[in-house]
C-alpha cells in the first residue's frame, strides 16, 4: 500500500496547511495579527468576512472550528498510517473531510450572495479542504479494490 501511504502523508500536510490558514484568520479576528495582505479593497477583504455575524457560531469563531476540525483530520490520516488496515479511520476521513468541505462551500456562499465580499484566507482554506477531500475519496475508492 505505498500509494496509500503516501496519500495519506498529502493529507496529513495539507491539514496542517490548513490549520495555519485557519490559526492566521483566528489571529487576525482576536486582533492579534495583520490581515493587510488579505485586505485590497471592498470585493477582497478578509476584514469584512472575519469580522462579520457570520464569522463566529454561537460565539465560536468559524476559524476556532477550522483549526480543530484540520487537526482532527490530520491525526486521523496519522492515525491511519499507523494503522492501514482501520477501515474505520477511512470512512471517518471521508466523512469529516465532505462535512468540512460542504460547511466550507455555505460559507463561500455568505461570503459571494450576503457578504459581496471575499476573504483570501477562506478561499485558501476551501482549496485545501477540497484537496483533502479528494485525496480521503481515493483512498477510499483504493481499498474498495
Amino acid at each position: 500500500m505505498p500509494k496509500q501511504h503516501k496519500l495519506l502523508h498529502y493529507i496529513v500536510a495539507l491539514a496542517l496547511v490548513g490549520a495555519a490558514i485557519s490559526l492566521y484568520s483566528l489571529l487576525h479576528k482576536a486582533g492579534v495579527a495583520s490581515g493587510t495582505f488579505c485586505t485590497i479593497n471592498d470585493t477582497f477583504s478578509c476584514d469584512i468576512v472575519n469580522q462579520s455575524k457570520y464569522s463566529s457560531i454561537a460565539g465560536i469563531p468559524v476559524s476556532l472550528l477550522g483549526v480543530l476540525g484540520y487537526l482532527f483530520i490530520a491525526v486521523a490520516a496519522f492515525m491511519k498510517i499507523r494503522q492501514p488496515a482501520d477501515k474505520g479511520l477511512t470512512k471517518f476521513l471521508v466523512a469529516a473531510s465532505f462535512g468540512a468541505l460542504l460547511f466550507s462551500f455555505y460559507l463561500t456562499s455568505i461570503e459571494a450572495f450576503v457578504l459581496h465580499a471575499w476573504c483570501m484566507l477562506c478561499l485558501g482554506s476551501q482549496v485545501v479542504i477540497l484537496g483533502i477531500s479528494v485525496l480521503a475519496a481515493i483512498v477510499f475508492r483504493n481499498e474498495q479494490k
